[in-house]
C-alpha cells in the first residue's frame, strides 16, 4: 500500500536536489528516505529517478517520474489544505495565510513585515517561507503558497511592484575606489579583484553593457553565500556588484555609470486570495520597507 510518508519523502528529494539535504531538512536519516523511495518504486512498478547519472550528480526523475511528482505533489497539497482547514475550524480561526519570500531580501524587513502583520491583523497566522527566487516560483506555481515575495517583472499577471533596487558597486571604505563621492564609471572595474555573487542579478542585458564597454571582470571569488562575498568586500580584498537593499551597513556603494540594472521586487498571488487579507500584506511589506530605508538599514 502506498504511504503518504513515501510521498513525503520524494517531494523533498526532488526540493532539495539530494536525499542528503531532504533528510537534514525533514530531519530523518538516510537510510529510511532511500528505504522509502525504494519502497515507492517497488509499488509504483518503475524507476522515479535516473540513476545512470555519476553518484557526485543531483538525482533527476525520469519522464514517468516526473508525471508521478507533480501528481504526489497534488496529493500533498490536498491533505495539508484539508488538514489546516479542519484545524482552523475546529481552533475558530482562518487557514494560515502562506507567503514565498525570496532569501535575498533584506532580513530587517522581512522580520519587520512578520512583526507588523501579526500587529495588525492578531487573527490571521501569517507563514513565511523562504528560498531562492527559482524556489519561490516553484512554490508558487505548486500552490504551495497562497502569495510570493519575490523578483516580479512589470507584466506579471495579479501581481504588483513594490520598489526597484539599483545594481550598485560595493566597496571596503578604505578601498581607493570608495575616496570619491561620485559615481563610478564601468572602466574603474576593469581589473579590480571582483567577487561573484552566486546569485547576481546582473542580467544578459547588463552582462552586454561590460562586453560593449569592453570590460571583463576579474572574477577572484564565486560565493554561493552573500555573507561571504559581503565579508570579503570588507575585509578589502575585492568589489562586488549587489542592489542597493541588501549592502549590509559599514560597506559603501557606489553608483556605476552605464550599468542600468536593477531588480524589481513585489507580491504576486493567486486569484483565490481574500482582497482584504491581500490589500493588508502588501501594505504591511511597503510601510516596514519604508520604515527601515527610514532608518538607515536598509538602505547605505
Amino acid at each position: 500500500m502506498m504511504k503518504f510518508q513515501h510521498l513525503r519523502f520524494l517531494v523533498a528529494v526532488v526540493d532539495y536536489g539530494s536525499v542528503i539535504k531532504a533528510a537534514e531538512r525533514l530531519h530523518i536519516s538516510q537510510p529510511s528516505i532511500s528505504a522509502g523511495l525504494k519502497a515507492l518504486e517497488e509499488e509504483l512498478g518503475g524507476a522515479l529517478f535516473d540513476r545512470s547519472q555519476p553518484p557526485n550528480r543531483p538525482l533527476r526523475l525520469t519522464s514517468a517520474g516526473r508525471r508521478f511528482y507533480h501528481r504526489a505533489l497534488e496529493i500533498l497539497n490536498c491533505c495539508e489544505s484539508a488538514r489546516n482547514s479542519f484545524r482552523g475550524e475546529f481552533a475558530g480561526q482562518t487557514a494560515p495565510l502562506r507567503v514565498g519570500v525570496l532569501d535575498t531580501l533584506p532580513q530587517s524587513v522581512v522580520g519587520a513585515v512578520y512583526r507588523l502583520f501579526g500587529e495588525r491583523e492578531p487573527g490571521q497566522r501569517l507563514d513565511l517561507w523562504e528560498g531562492s527566487a527559482e524556489r519561490v516560483a516553484g512554490w508558487f506555481a505548486q500552490g504551495r503558497v497562497a502569495a510570493c515575495w519575490n523578483n516580479v517583472a512589470d507584466l506579471t499577471p495579479h501581481a504588483q511592484v513594490l520598489w526597484r533596487e539599483a545594481l550598485v558597486a560595493v566597496l571596503a571604505p578604505s578601498h581607493p575606489l570608495a575616496a570619491s563621492n561620485g559615481a563610478l564609471s564601468l572602466r574603474d572595474l576593469a581589473g579590480q579583484p571582483f567577487i561573484h555573487r552566486s546569485r547576481c542579478e546582473l542580467d544578459a542585458a547588463g552582462r552586454a553593457q561590460f562586453k560593449a564597454a569592453g570590460i571583463k571582470l576579474d572574477v577572484r571569488v564565486r560565493a554561493e553565500r552573500d555573507e561571504l562575498a559581503f565579508q570579503l568586500v570588507l575585509a578589502g580584498h575585492a568589489i562586488t556588484l549587489a542592489p542597493q537593499g541588501l549592502v549590509p551597513p559599514g560597506l559603501t556603494t557606489r553608483r556605476v555609470l552605464g550599468l542600468s540594472v536593477e531588480r524589481s521586487i513585489g507580491l504576486q498571488w493567486r486569484e483565490d486570495i481574500e482582497q482584504p487579507l491581500l490589500a493588508a500584506l502588501i501594505s504591511t511589506i511597503q510601510d516596514a520597507h519604508d520604515k527601515c530605508q527610514s532608518v538607515g538599514t536598509t538602505l547605505s
